[in-house]
C-alpha cells in the first residue's frame, strides 16, 4: 500500500514538473515571439523581405529612328529570352541535362558551353522564338526562365549603317549615332517585384511593373534613306569598277546644312554588318585640286580676279624657289577661268601668292577647315589647317590642296557654301523628335555658322565649275538629264615614312553641287588610289554624276524640266514651250490643247477629266516631247504603259501612285514587270528594265 502511496506522490511530481517545464519553454517561446514580432519587427521583417524577395529590371524600349521622309530605319523588336538560374547543385545538374535535350547535345557538354555555375545568371540565347518559348514554359525544370527582350532591327539591312552604327547584346549602342546619342535613345528602365519560396524559386508578380520603363526618345534624322542608298551603290561600284582600295562620300543640303547621306566603302572591311567608324567624318587626307574652288572663293570675294588677264602658266612646269610645280599639260597663256576649267596648278599658285598666304588661311579658316563641323557623329576628325612660314611656295601648294587634310563632311559644307551663296551652317543630323503619338516636335532651325564670302562673288564662281563639267577637266562629269558644276581633284598620297609623295597613287576627288542653276544638294566623293584610270573627272566625278542623275529621277518633282533643256546646253529657243496646265479639263479638251502646242499627251484613258500630270504646268519642255497624265476616277487604280517612257517621266508616274520600283539600266523605259491595266495595290513593286535610245 505505501509502495503504492509513494509512486503515485512521485508521478504527480513528474508531472508538476513536466508542466512547469512545458510552461516554461511555453513562456521563453511566447517572448521570443513578442521579441521578434513586436519588439524587433521593423528589423527582422526586412531580413525577411531580403531573403524572400527581390527586384528585377524591365530594360526600357530604345527609341525609334526615322529618315527625313519618315520611313523606318531602326526600332526595337520585343522577343523572348532563355536563361539558366541554378540555386543548387541539383537544379544545375536537371537544367545542364534538359539544355543538353533540347538542342541535341552531347551528354555532360551543356555545363561548359554555357558556363554554367550554381548561383551564377546566364542568358542561353537572347532570340528565341514565341514556338520555341511555349515549348520551354511548358515542361522546363526550375532553374531556366524565360524573360522578355528586346533586340535591335534595322529594316533597311546594311543601308547606313555607317550612320546608324548598332547596338550591343544589352541594347547599348556601340558605334554611330547608336553610340553618340545613346543616352537620349535608351529610355530609363523599370523594376518589377518577385519572390522566393523556401526552395529559392523565383517568381514574378503579375508581371507588373513596380515602376514602369520609360521609353527612349524616337528622333527624325536629316538623312534621306534613298539618295543614301543610291551613294552607297554607286561608291562602291566605283571602288570597284576602278580597282580602288576605299572610297568615301558626304551629301549635303545646300540651304539648310541637313547631312543627306554619308557612307564609305572598303572592299576588304569584314563586318560591315557592325562597322566601328564612319569614315566620311573620321578619315582625313589632302585634297588636292578639289582645294581650289574654295582658294578661287576667297580671291573672287577681295576683287583680286580680272576676267580679262591672263597668267603665264610656264609650259607646265614652274621652278618656284628649290621646288617645282607642274601642270598635267603644257600650258602658256590662261584666263582665271581656263585656269579653273583646266585646273592649271601654275596658274592657281601664282594667283595664290598674289592673295598672300595669310589671307588664303583666313579664307580657308572661315570655310571650316581645320575644326570639326560638330556634325553629332562620334569620332569625328578636325583635319589639320595650319599656319606656315608663307613662302612663295608653301602659298602655292596650299592653295592647290596641299600641306592640308580635311574629312569629307568639310569638303561638302565648304561647297555647299558655294552654292547657297556664301553661308556656312553647321551639319545637322537630327531634323527633330517624335512624340508619343507619332507627330514630330522640336524641329530644328538651320543654324548659321557665319557668311563666308559675299554672295556676289560667287556668281562667277559658279560658271567657272560649270565649265569645268562642260569643257574643263571633268567632262565625262557632264550629264543630259541634270545640271553639275564642281572640281576635280587628283592628289598624290603622301609617302609619310619617306616624308614625301608616290609618284603613283592617288587620292581622286570631285566636290560639286546640283541642279548648277539653282543649287539644292553639295556633295563630295574620293577614292583612294583608283588604277589604271586616276584623274577625278573619269572615277570619282563620274560616281557623282550618276548619283545626281538617280536623285532627280526619284525625286522628279524637285528638279524642273526647264533645268534640264538648259543642261545639255540649249539655249531657251523656238523649240522650247511652257508646259500647259492640263489639271481640271477633261481629256478630249487636254488633246486639243496638246496637239496645237505640239505636245504628246499620254494618259492611259480616253475620257475623264485630268487630275495628275508631268511636267507641271510651271515647267518648259521641248516641242514634241510627252506629258504623261492620269484621269479621275476611272483609271486611278490602274497601271499605265511605261515602255518608251523616259526615267524621270516612268518614276514620276509611279511616285504619284505611290508605287515601290527598282531599275536596272538607264536610258528609256524597256521592260516593266507590273503590266499596264494591273490593279495597282498597296505593297507592289514594278520593276523598271531601261536602254538608252531615243524613244
Amino acid at each position: 500500500m505505501d509502495a503504492k502511496v509513494n509512486r503515485t506522490s512521485q508521478e504527480k511530481i513528474r508531472s508538476t514538473v513536466l508542466i512547469v517545464i512545458t510552461a516554461l519553454f511555453a513562456l521563453v517561446a511566447l517572448t521570443r515571439l513578442v521579441h521578434l514580432q513586436v519588439v524587433n519587427a521593423s528589423k527582422y521583417g526586412k531580413i525577411v523581405e531580403r531573403q524572400s524577395s527581390g527586384r528585377t529590371p524591365i530594360p526600357a524600349a530604345r527609341g525609334t529612328i526615322y529618315d527625313r521622309y519618315g520611313r523606318l530605319l531602326a526600332r526595337d523588336v520585343i522577343g523572348s529570352a532563355l536563361c539558366v538560374y541554378p540555386r543548387n547543385k541539383e537544379e544545375l545538374r536537371v537544367a545542364s541535362r534538359y539544355l543538353e535535350k533540347f538542342y541535341n547535345l552531347a551528354s555532360g557538354t551543356a555545363k561548359k558551353k554555357y558556363g554554367l555555375s550554381v548561383g551564377k545568371f546566364r542568358y542561353i540565347t537572347r532570340r528565341l522564338s514565341d514556338k520555341m518559348a511555349k515549348r520551354i514554359e511548358a515542361d522546363s525544370p526550375v532553374g531556366l526562365v524565360i524573360r522578355q527582350a528586346s533586340k535591335r532591327e534595322y529594316p533597311f539591312g546594311l543601308t547606313g549603317k555607317q550612320i546608324l552604327g548598332f547596338t550591343d547584346i544589352d541594347n547599348k549602342g556601340q558605334s554611330g549615332f547608336e553610340l553618340s546619342h545613346n543616352s537620349m535613345l535608351a529610355g530609363v528602365n523599370g523594376w518589377a517585384d518577385y519572390r522566393r519560396d523556401g526552395l529559392q524559386n523565383a517568381f514574378r508578380i503579375h508581371e507588373a511593373a513596380v515602376v514602369k520603363p520609360q521609353r527612349g526618345a524616337s528622333v527624325v534624322l536629316s538623312a534621306d534613306w534613298r539618295l543614301q542608298g543610291i551613294v552607297e551603290e554607286e561608291l562602291e561600284a566605283a571602288v570597284e569598277k576602278y580597282n580602288a582600295k576605299h572610297g568615301m562620300a558626304a551629301f549635303v543640303d545646300v540651304r539648310t546644312g541637313d547631312i543627306l547621306a554619308l557612307a564609305h566603302f572598303d572592299p576588304n572591311e569584314k563586318n560591315r554588318h557592325r562597322p566601328i567608324k564612319n569614315c566620311a567624318v573620321t578619315n582625313q587626307f589632302e585634297p588636292g585640286s578639289s582645294l581650289k574652288a574654295f582658294t578661287a572663293a576667297g580671291m573672287l570675294d577681295v576683287g583680286l580676279i580680272n576676267f580679262q588677264d591672263t597668267t603665264y602658266c610656264e609650259e607646265g612646269v614652274w621652278k618656284i624657289g628649290r621646288a617645282r610645280l607642274h601642270d598635267d599639260k603644257k600650258r602658256g597663256w590662261l584666263t582665271f577661268r581656263e585656269i579653273m576649267e583646266l585646273s592649271s596648278n601654275i596658274g592657281i599658285g601664282k594667283k595664290a601668292i598674289e592673295f598672300g598666304g595669310e589671307a588664303l588661311f583666313e579664307t580657308l579658316e572661315n570655310f571650316g577647315f581645320g575644326t570639326k563641323t560638330g556634325c553629332g557623329l562620334p569620332g569625328e576628325a578636325s583635319g589639320m589647317l595650319r599656319r606656315l612660314r608663307w613662302s612663295d611656295y608653301n602659298v602655292a601648294a596650299l592653295s592647290m590642296g596641299h600641306s592640308i587634310a580635311v574629312t569629307s563632311v568639310q569638303m561638302a559644307m565648304a561647297m555647299a557654301v558655294v552654292a547657297n551663296g556664301g553661308d556656312l551652317f553647321k551639319p545637322n543630323i537630327i531634323l527633330g523628335m517624335v512624340d508619343e503619338n507619332g507627330f514630330v516636335q522640336e524641329q530644328r532651325e538651320p543654324e548659321l555658322v557665319r557668311q563666308v564670302v559675299d554672295r556676289s562673288s560667287l556668281d562667277s564662281l559658279h560658271a567657272f565649275l560649270r565649265g569645268v563639267v562642260t569643257v574643263g577637266t571633268a567632262t565625262p562629269v557632264n550629264s543630259p538629264s541634270i545640271a553639275i558644276a564642281g572640281k576635280t581633284g587628283t592628289a598624290e598620297i603622301p609617302d609619310i615614312k619617306n616624308k614625301r609623295y608616290f609618284k603613283n597613287r592617288f587620292n581622286a576627288s570631285f566636290v560639286g553641287f546640283f541642279p548648277a542653276n539653282d543649287p539644292i544638294i553639295a556633295g563630295f566623293i574620293v577614292i583612294k588610289n583608283p588604277r589604271p584610270i586616276t584623274y577625278g573627272g573619269y572615277t570619282s566625278g563620274v560616281a557623282f554624276r550618276r548619283i545626281a542623275e538617280r536623285y532627280a529621277v526619284s525625286n522628279p518633282d524637285m528638279i524642273s524640266s526647264s533645268a534640264q533643256t538648259l543642261i545639255a546646253g540649249s539655249d531657251i529657243n523656238d523649240n522650247s514651250i511652257e508646259v500647259p496646265d492640263f489639271t481640271g479639263r477633261d481629256i478630249e479638251t487636254a488633246k486639243i490643247i496638246a496637239e496645237r502646242e505640239g505636245i504628246n499627251l499620254y494618259c492611259i484613258s480616253a475620257n475623264g477629266t485630268i487630275e495628275w500630270q508631268f511636267p507641271k504646268s510651271d515647267h518648259l519642255m521641248m516641242k514634241g516631247d510627252r506629258v504623261i497624265a492620269t484621269t479621275e476616277p476611272k483609271e486611278s487604280g490602274e497601271m499605265l504603259d511605261l515602255k518608251g517612257l523616259t526615267l524621270r517621266q516612268a518614276s514620276a508616274f509611279l511616285h504619284h501612285k505611290k508605287i515601290s520600283f527598282t531599275i536596272k539600266g538607264n536610258g528609256r523605259v524597256v521592260r516593266q514587270t507590273l503590266l499596264p491595266g494591273t490593279k495597282i495595290e498597296e505593297g507592289l513593286i514594278c520593276r523598271l528594265e531601261c536602254r538608252p535610245g531615243r524613244g
